[in-house]
């Protein structure tokens, strides 16, 4: 008996806790997101572009746009590039 409520106690841990731990993964990928969003922000201010641009690009723009902004290249050719990406929905 007291082996049945352990594995009942087990099986219920399992599928309820599985599903809480499922959960963590997106937020914390959606935090990140917002925190690349918030970090970009400024960047789009300096080199002019509409910052409510932001709020509708993908993951991947949002990484793309970011190894731009990093690279070597002068605002003129970040600009261009940026918007290429944003245009290229």
């Amino acid at each position: 008996m007291n082996r049945t409520i352990a594995t009942i106690a087990t099986i219920s841990a399992l599928s309820f806790g599985g599903a809480a731990l499922a959960d963590a993964p997106m937020a914390g990928m959606g935090q990140g997101y917002d925190m690349l969003q918030t970090a970009l922000r400024s960047d789009f201010e300096r080199l002019g572009i509409p910052t409510d641009k932001l709020d509708h690009l993908t993951l991947g723009q949002v990484a793309a746009i970011k190894g731009v902004i990093e690279s070597e290249d002068n605002d003129t050719q970040t600009r261009g590039q940026v918007e290429a990406i944003i245009n290229n929905n």
